[in-house]
């Protein structure tokens, strides 16, 4: 992000350099500052929806959609920021003005045609502009639900055509401006073609393949209530996937598709299994009343969760957690029939709030009955076993490691902060942002 505000302030920078003479003008300072807070808000716009698009190329270079989109919040924050700015260098002559504190230039601007576009796009930005900051409010309230966060993200491709539309009409048309306009230029292709996506519902078109609920299992932590699922969903086409990725699952019931970690997959039979715990309504309505036969679009897979072999391994599934870390033995148990594998010891801790949550061990272990060189540990915080920093050092004698964690986030924060203090790098813990908002 810093990379990319830095390339769009060079681009800017000419139009102020030629016009060195004229810095002791206010009206010089407001112009110029206006013009860069306004292709900075515009080209964070632009980068928000193209990592919004969800192309495979992108995901690539940013390592994984959840880093894309934990990236694709800052910079809507950052746009939030920049157009505050923007509209805040606008305002000031007019308050300067009434104030008596500066003389109102005369400007003459001839109308095209006999409209005058300066005024179309003024009003342009600033009906924009008030719709964005409440549409950038309304995106940062976690209470309000993903289905109707979903739906309202969909203004965002409009806001930014508007935003394109508003800054193409007040570009300056002058030889120092021509890098700025430029920029500007591909950073409206770029826009407009993403948000084209966006407003028809064609992104993640390629990675999509449509199927059937074939397999339900229920898990109880207690005889009342359902806690978490194992469903399984025979596509029609091959999935591209990786072990330890997730898929966005869209039942058709009027709900937004959701992330889910792929459990396992099997391209030979294109069955592809889920692992699904009740967190919230959408979810507790899966585990109680999905059925066999249900249509389902599955589009992935998405991330980057995969398996380093550098080092010792060490694997923490936290609750649902879990989920990539199987689908990873799933495809560690195929390597190993087609190919003769050595790899490190690998340490798998699968940590639950009670035993009887530990939905998915006696699949783990059957897994490793064909895997001797995975070390399984099950920590049940009801009796107090917790996981720490200091365990895991241990485990590993000390020796050079890496630590792969999916769970909850106060828990894998608190681990990530211990294992630095005692000396891990920060490059030897990995992790997904499963936060899609």
């Amino acid at each position: 992000m810093l990379k990319f505000t830095l390339i769009l302030v060079l681009l800017w920078s000419p139009a102020l350099l030629i016009g060195y003479d004229e810095m002791g003008d206010f009206f010089f300072w407001r112009h110029q500052l206006t013009m860069l807070s306004g292709i900075i808000g515009l080209g964070y716009m632009s980068f928000a929806v193209l990592i919004a698009a969800r192309f495979s190329w992108l995901e690539s270079r940013l390592k994984g959609l959840d880093k894309g989109y934990a990236l694709h919040k800052k910079l809507g924050i950052g746009a939030t920021i920049s157009l505050v700015l923007h509209w805040l260098c606008v305002q000031s002559a007019k308050w300067l003005v009434q104030a008596g504190l500066l003389e109102k230039p005369s400007i003459n601007r001839p109308a095209i045609e006999g409209i005058n576009w300066h005024f179309v796009a003024n009003e342009i930005g600033e009906i924009t502009f008030y719709v964005f900051v409440l549409f950038s409010l309304f995106s940062l309230v976690q209470a309000i639900s993903y289905k109707k966060f979903k739906f309202t993200h969909k203004i965002g491709g409009l806001l930014v055509i508007a935003g394109i539309i508003h800054t193409v009409l007040l570009l300056d048309w002058t030889v120092q401006s021509i890098p700025m306009n430029i920029s500007i230029f591909v950073i409206s292709i770029v826009g407009i073609w993403c948000s084209y996506l966006s407003l028809i519902g064609k992104i993640g078109a390629s990675n999509k393949s449509t199927g059937k609920v074939v397999s339900v299992e229920r898990f109880k932590a207690d005889a009342e209530s359902n806690v978490a699922i194992r469903v399984g969903i025979k596509l029609d086409s091959v999935l591209q996937y990786k072990e330890g990725q997730f898929a966005y699952l869209n039942f058709h019931d009027g709900e937004a598709p959701h992330p889910f970690s792929i459990l396992n997959y099997d391209d030979e039979t294109n069955l592809i299994e889920f692992g699904i715990k009740d967190l919230g309504d959408y979810t507790h309505k899966m585990v109680n009343y999905l059925s066999l036969g249900q249509s389902v679009t599955v589009e992935g897979g998405y991330g980057y969760f995969q398996v380093p072999q550098q080092a010792i391994q060490v694997w923490v599934g936290a609750g649902i957690g879990i989920v990539p870390f199987i689908s990873r033995l799933y495809w560690l148990e195929r390597k190993a029939r087609k190919e003769n594998i050595e790899l490190k010891k690998i340490h798998l801790f699968y940590c639950v709030s009670s035993r009887s949550e530990a939905f998915f061990e006696k699949e783990i272990m059957a897994i490793l009955q064909r895997l001797e060189f995975i070390d399984l540990e099950v920590l049940d915080a009801e009796k107090g076993e917790f996981l720490s920093a200091e365990q895991i050092l241990s485990t590993t004698k000390g020796q050079e490691l890496d630590v792969s964690f999916c769970g909850p986030e106060e828990f894998g924060n608190l681990l990530s902060k211990h294992l630095a203090a005692a000396g891990l790098g920060n490059e030897h813990f990995h992790r997904e942002i499963f936060k899609m908002r």
